[in-house]
């Protein structure tokens, strides 16, 4: 299942990068309205958050892939990401173990040792990672522009009513 999951987050990897470069030229043009600050960094957390739940389907369904592979057919054995052992640890592998999360590939070693399968896997969780935790930044930004013009708006109506009573005063 997740490997249909991850075919479907590389098609949509296309249309994810044409939204994006539709909304950098769409803030590039004039003529666009004054709180545009504000809704491009709402809009790019989304962005950000989607990226992320995107590479980590990728991940997910190459995991998955990976255990897939190494329990069927002719020459399976051992499990491709941990051919890459050295010779003598190879020969004490007694099988393997998909972890999906965080993303990896362990493969299990008589005696009970557990060493980490070379793969994508670490770039995966980074890049997920990296993705959600821009989405969080993002979002907390939104919060603090908010908060911004919140104060802004009262210490410009506070200083506002200050000077029509003293222009009232005045006369």
């Amino acid at each position: 299942m997740f490997v249909l999951l991850m075919y479907a987050a590389v098609l949509a990897i296309p249309l994810w990068g044409i939204a994006v470069v539709v909304k950098l030229i769409s803030v590039a043009v004039p003529g666009r309205r004054p709180d545009w600050g504000r809704d491009l960094l709402r809009w790019s957390a989304g962005m950000a958050a989607i990226a992320a739940v995107m590479v980590y389907a990728i991940g997910l369904g190459s995991v998955q892939w990976d255990a897939s592979e190494a329990e069927s057919g002719a020459g399976s054995a051992p499990a491709d990401p941990c051919r890459s052992l050295p010779p003598g640890t190879l020969d004490r592998l007694a099988g393997h173990e998909p972890s999906y999360f965080p993303l990896g590939f362990d493969c299990l070693l008589d005696g009970g040792r557990v060493v980490a399968a070379h793969g994508p896997y670490t770039l995966f969780n980074a890049l997920a990672a990296a993705f959600a935790l821009a989405a969080v930044l993002l979002l907390l930004a939104v919060g603090f522009l908010d908060e911004y013009r919140a104060r802004a708006e009262t210490k410009a109506g506070r200083s506002g009513d200050s000077e029509a009573g003293d222009s009232e005063a005045r006369a």
